[in-house]
């Protein structure tokens, strides 16, 4: 009865070797708008059960006329990478060593919320985000 025991042990860690973990369900590119522009690009890749990835923002300038010019950065590579599941905490550092904070929050399949808490002198923001795979 044992030896039983410990075959079927065996086996079923075996099974669990051999089963391909499935995608994050965060993994892929995501867009935003806001006010019709397009306002971020987030890159997240999964390697090794490792999330990471790279987000460009599109700065976004108020022209005085309502009107919105923006200007891509090039990409930012994400710091400091946290899933707990339903949100992917990330830090970016801009080109003159800024660190800047992020949450994105899935919201739906597909969906979900990019938010910039608020940090020194810059506001909270959020940005809608639709996943384009």
């Amino acid at each position: 009865m044992r030896r039983m025991l410990q075959v079927c042990s065996l086996a079923g860690l075996m099974a669990l070797c051999l089963v391909k973990a499935a995608a994050s369900p965060v993994a892929g590119t995501w867009e935003g708008i806001k006010d019709g522009v397009k306002a971020a690009t987030i890159h997240v890749r999964e390697a090794d059960g490792i999330l990471g990835g790279s987000a460009i923002f599109y700065i976004i300038r108020n022209e005085g006329s309502g009107t919105h010019n923006g200007a891509a950065t090039p990409p930012l590579t994400m710091v400091g990478t946290q899933w707990d599941g339903h949100v992917l905490r990330f830090s970016v550092v801009t080109a003159d060593g800024k660190s800047i904070a992020f949450e994105l929050r899935i919201t739906g399949e597909d969906k979900a919320e990019l938010r910039r808490p608020a940090q020194g002198d810059m506001p909270e923001d959020k940005v809608p985000m639709v996943r384009s795979r």
